[in-house]
């Protein structure tokens, strides 16, 4: 069965591979409103392929907002793209992904390779023009996967991408952040534990294809997606306090998740 399952994944790779390229040729009508859509409908199948039903709670902004929040493993990518057209920041090695890779470049993902600080600016000013575009930037600013069970820190490196925006469009006042907490909760109905989230998660050591076979062969996982309102970066905002109190609103959701509580919902927060 999990090998089957494998199959149809590669087989919606390889559909989402050519579909994009033809959603790429010079056809009237927006280009990228048609990969949105496409986007939007290959994570809905991944998710369906994989066994991950995607719980979204919450409404994320429809246009011009940078999402951030926590980061637990690759299927995180699917869960939110399945519920919004959000455009992914991704560290540089996936583009060596067989097929991911070349997917990701033809939707727009932004790379980043770890170490090179150098490249953060460019980095910035590529997410500022998404935005100014009307886009949806997905951020995790933990920059790496953790056990399901803890949030880590927040690095503030590209809350900058918002002051970036706010300098290079004069009209504009402020810059939506929109929280989010991602959290694995259940599987087959049933409250995953701490060890459990552990196998769910995607972090440390753990190899890509044996933790894709695992998610295919047991498959009836649950993803909570939970966004509260928006916060508001200013053009005096500093982007190590705007990360601070994003992750603290994150926490409140994502601390209950963790606990097996019913939702908490986020507070509206400016800095």
């Amino acid at each position: 069965m999990p090998f089957l399952r494998l199959a149809l994944f590669l087989a919606l790779l390889f559909a989402g591979l050519l579909g994009s390229l033809v959603f790429s040729l010079p056809f009237p009508g927006s280009r990228d409103a048609r990969l949105s859509r496409l986007r939007m409908a290959l994570c809905r199948s991944g998710c369906r392929i994989v066994g991950l039903k995607v719980r979204l709670e919450g409404a994320p902004p429809a246009k011009a907002a940078l999402l951030v929040g926590n980061h637990i493993s690759w299927t995180d990518i699917l869960a939110l793209g399945s519920v919004a057209p959000v455009f992914f920041v991704a560290r540089h090695d996936l583009v060596d992904w067989p097929g991911v890779g070349a997917l990701a470049r033809l939707h727009g993902t932004l790379f980043l390779e770890r170490g090179r600080r150098r490249q953060i600016p460019q980095v910035n000013r590529a997410i500022a023009n998404r935005l100014a575009k009307g886009g949806l930037v997905a951020l995790f600013p933990e920059a790496t996967t953790g056990d399901g069970t803890r949030l880590l820190k927040f690095h503030a490196a590209h809350f900058a991408a918002a002051r970036d925006l706010l300098r290079a469009s004069l009209h504009l006042s402020d810059v939506r952040i929109a929280p989010f907490a991602l959290g694995y909760t259940r599987r087959h109905g049933l409250p995953l534990g701490r060890f459990a989230r552990s196998d769910v998660a995607w972090y440390g050591e753990t190899t890509l294809f044996p933790h894709l076979l695992q998610l295919l062969r047991d498959g009836g996982v649950e993803c909570r997606v939970v966004f509260g309102p928006a916060m508001t970066f200013r053009r005096d905002s500093e982007r190590k306090a705007v990360a601070a109190a994003a992750r603290a609103l994150v926490k409140v959701e994502f601390d209950a998740m963790v606990a097996g509580k019913t939702r908490v919902p986020l507070p509206a927060g400016g800095v």
